[in-house]
């Protein structure tokens, strides 16, 4: 059987226990969550005056990421991000202070505390225990939670927002709503709904910002369609290209189209091959191991340099170093930084690799749907029916396909079951199958959500969309959103039950137990 669908259980990041952050590195991202706070309360006073500051841009948007459920935090990217800040930020605080006649801002730490704080690693340990610390002792745990939501939906905003930018394309309101949401937590404690309503307009913002980068993807590289995939390996060379950033895939094929270097795709990357384009690059040979929870695996085993994209979500300290490169704002400790998309050092890492020696056979899969004729089938059948399910992409586990196998017999036939995932042969259910694309979910849903039907979506698995992805469907009360279980460095149990509690989020039970609650 291919690989594409064997029911893998080998997940490298919660057998080897590097999904969750250690309390020392804890302390050091909530150190940069001061800068964070700290940055976007200036380049908010200063575009109210009309000054936009693209450098401090920048560095929020790139910063965002690396301090925000990050597996890859280091002490080194720490002080990396520390030193871009005390380059920037006193020229802003400069202007600032011009510009308000004042000298930095009353209330709250200042440019200078912040600096001096973190002087050094110890220094900025012990600050950020601190600043944990009151944390817990100040405020309450649901607070708390909504605060770390706050800066999840920030991340998923702030990467969504960089893609679109790599198609010369920008959303001022995306940016606008990062800085009021890390000025929120910089506010004084609000009542919940306050937060909640911020959050909502939040997940609604990003939800429209990634249907502008499909948009911009498609532009650029055709309607998403059906396409082949293989999975088979060929005798050469080959570098293996990691993450979501489809754009930059096209930068390092061209930059590879005239080497004997193959290129393989790596997880979320797959959904490259469902854009017309990428078919017209011969270099381009297919899909390359089993996806996020195996990149352990997968990458021991790849025989050639691997580039990881920009802010991909990968735990590669256990990794064999030398041949990991990144384009990525700062770099993981071992992996070699590519500037200017200069691709000059990973040709020479590939030529100097093994590569596949005598390739593998393996069959190709179908991946993909033409998104009109879905909507025109569902629409078609949905007066037969008086609620709608939607299961989400599938994580790979017996467990869940245990789950999923029941609730699909369980569920009776007033219910049209759109899957994403599971593909069981069953008059009510519709199969689509959108490989890695988290997006072709909401994508569906915004078409049918206007139906008057009850909508239940089943999300199995995580990624950094999950959280404002889960917001924004609960926004409609004819909507219950039910969720798998994922690593605790994307939702741990705290969030899932503020999750639950604020917006009538689900875990994943039992089938049986979960009908009852739907019905």
């Amino acid at each position: 059987m291919n690989e594409y669908y064997q029911d893998f259980q080998y997940d490298s990041c919660t057998s080897r226990g590097i999904c969750t952050t250690n309390p020392k590195i804890a302390s050091l991202q909530s150190v940069l969550v001061q800068y964070l706070k700290l940055a976007a309360k200036y380049a908010l006073a200063l575009e109210d005056k009309g000054i936009k500051e693209e450098k401090i841009k920048e560095l929020i948007l790139n910063t965002i990421p690396l301090a925000v459920s990050n597996p890859e935090f280091t002490e080194a990217s720490f002080a990396a991000a520390v030193a871009k800040y005390k380059a920037i930020l006193p020229g802003i605080v400069k202007k600032y202070n011009k510009v308000y006649e004042q000298e930095d801002f009353k209330k709250g730490i200042r440019s200078t505390e912040l600096f001096q704080e973190s002087s050094d690693i110890i220094q900025a340990v012990r600050f950020g225990e601190k600043s944990l610390r009151n944390t817990l002792k100040n405020l309450p745990s649901q607070i708390r939670d909504l605060y770390q939501i706050i800066l999840v939906i920030s991340k998923s905003i702030s990467i969504n927002l960089l893609d679109l930018e790599s198609f010369e394309r920008n959303s001022d309101e995306s940016y606008n709503i990062i800085l009021k949401l890390l000025d929120e937590i910089n506010s004084e404690i609000k009542d919940n709904e306050s937060l909640k309503k911020l959050i909502y307009n939040a997940a609604s913002i990003d939800n429209r910002l990634m249907l502008e980068l499909r948009n911009a993807q498609e532009e650029r590289y055709g309607t998403q369609g059906i396409s082949e995939v293989s999975y088979s390996t060929t005798p050469s060379k080959a570098a293996l290209v990691v993450g979501s950033n489809i754009r930059e895939l096209e930068t390092i094929l061209e930059s590879l189209i005239k080497t004997d270097i193959d290129v393989y795709t790596h997880d979320d990357m797959m959904v490259a091959h469902t854009f017309p384009k990428f078919s017209e690059y011969k270099n381009l040979k297919g899909q390359f191991g089993q996806g996020l929870e195996n990149c352990l695996l997968d990458f021991a085993t790849f025989p050639g340099p691997i580039v990881l994209t920009k802010h991909s979500l990968h735990n590669i300290e256990n990794l064999y170093r030398g041949r990991l490169f990144t384009t990525d704002y700062t770099v993981p400790k071992g992996v070699i930084k590519i500037e200017n998309n200069d691709f000059s050092e990973v040709i020479k890492s590939a030529e100097n690799a093994k590569g596949f020696k005598t390739g593998k056979q393996c069959e190709t899969v179908t991946i993909g749907y033409n998104f009109k004729e879905t909507i025109r089938e569902i629409k078609e059948r949905i007066s037969n029916y008086k609620r709608i399910f939607m299961i989400g992409l599938e994580k790979y586990s017996l467990e869940q396909k245990a789950y999923f196998e029941k609730l699909i017999k369980l569920a009776d036939c007033s219910t049209l079951i759109v899957s994403f995932s599971y593909n069981i042969e069953k008059d009510n259910l519709i199969h689509i199958n959108t490989c890695f694309d988290s997006f072709g979910l909401i994508k569906i849903y915004n078409e049918i959500k206007n139906l008057n039907l009850p909508i239940t979506v089943f999300i199995p698995k995580c990624d950094r969309n999950t959280i404002s992805q889960m917001i924004y469907l609960t926004e409609n009360k004819n909507t219950k959103v039910f969720v798998g279980k994922c690593t605790p460095i994307i939702l741990n149990p705290s969030l899932i039950t503020t999750l639950k509690q604020t917006f009538k989020i689900n875990g994943i039970t039992t089938a049986k137990k979960d009908l009852e609650i739907i019905m």
